[in-house]
């Protein structure tokens, strides 16, 4: 099946930070995938629109087992990345698709990159890679359009 482009284009991605930290086990048996499960995971992102150049930048910060007191053992991971999109043509799409591209797909995309970075710096560590779960993005976009209504 031949594909067809979107209108979005990802520009640039770059990574900001990376760090993963080893917090040693006490118990010598326990289930890695379970212990992954049981992770929080905190993500925070902020856009802004260029109307000049048209272009929309995302960052898009992850912090896995990050809190300070009492992380679980294993992997304290944190990413930030930075995105450049562009819409091409967007004067003639749909205001909802418009939309969904520059919100939905954009914030999709880059914690898709940041998803790959985390399992590729963790896959060598003791305890192999750390699989980011699946986002539900539109409850992020609301609960950051809720952070937004408190301030």
């Amino acid at each position: 099946m031949k594909a067809k482009f979107s209108p979005l284009q990802l520009l640039d991605f770059k990574l900001l930070e990376s760090h993963v930290e080893f917090i040693v086990p006490k118990d010598d048996e326990f289930d890695v995938k379970e212990l992954f499960h049981s992770y929080s995971v905190d993500i925070d992102f902020g856009l802004k629109e260029d109307i000049g150049t048209k272009e929309i930048k995302l960052f898009t910060f992850i912090a896995i087992n990050a809190e300070e007191e009492n992380p679980l053992p294993g992997y304290k991971i944190v990413v930030e990345g930075g995105g450049t999109f562009r819409i091409q043509n967007p004067e003639a799409l749909e205001e909802n698709l418009k939309n969904n591209l520059t919100q939905f797909s954009t914030l999709n995309m880059m914690i898709n990159n940041l998803r790959n970075i985390i399992y590729q710096i963790t896959n060598l560590g003791p305890m192999g890679g750390y699989l980011l779960p699946p986002i539900d993005i539109t409850q992020l976009l609301r609960d950051k359009a809720g952070e937004g209504d408190k301030n």
